[in-house]
């Protein structure tokens, strides 16, 4: 059993495989509280690689730099930091 306690409200994510899990988990938290999610983003980070390739470093812990687009490549960078994020928070459950 596999689950993301949610750090932003009372939801559980949980499931017997860890992909579904990760699934919903990110889906939960980019419908419900994307701009938290960002905003720890920015408190962990200065600045994230582009994952698009492009070589451009993006500065998302920099004030007045809005969100996490690659103002190089216009590559929106979040799902693939969402998947870090969600990543690091799912607990596996022992019976």
């Amino acid at each position: 059993m596999y689950q993301l306690d949610c750090n932003y409200c009372d939801e559980l994510v949980e499931g017997e495989a860890v992909d579904p899990v990760k699934r919903d988990a990110k889906t939960h938290l980019k419908e419900n509280h994307a701009e938290d999610v960002l905003t720890h983003l920015k408190e962990q980070y200065t600045n994230v690689p582009c994952q698009n390739g492009c070589g451009y470093t993006v500065p998302i812990g920099v004030e007045n730099v809005a969100g996490v687009e690659c103002p190089e490549c216009g590559h929106d960078n979040f799902s693939s930091l969402l998947d870090q994020y969600v990543f690091f928070r799912i607990t596996a459950n022992k019976p």
